[in-house]
């Protein structure tokens, strides 16, 4: 299955103009780059701060009982 819409990659290359993004969902524009990596970015923020909080509670309450039993 060739599913390649040119004859070869010289013709691809001169049809790319350099202001359309490729992306089978839209048209054109490199507007769906930058939502994509501004949504990327966020959920990286969001994880590594529940894992910090997690492992900072969990880490709490291991101190605690630590304490508790040596104290």
């Amino acid at each position: 299955m060739n599913t390649f819409p040119y004859d070869s990659w010289e013709a691809a290359i001169e049809a790319a103009d350099g202001t359309t993004g490729y992306f089978t969902w839209g048209p054109g524009g490199n507007t769906a780059s930058y939502v994509l990596a501004f949504i990327g970015i966020a959920v990286s923020v969001v994880a590594a701060l529940l894992v910090t909080i997690r492992e900072d509670k969990l880490l709490n309450d291991a101190a605690d009982r630590l304490a508790d039993k040596y104290s």
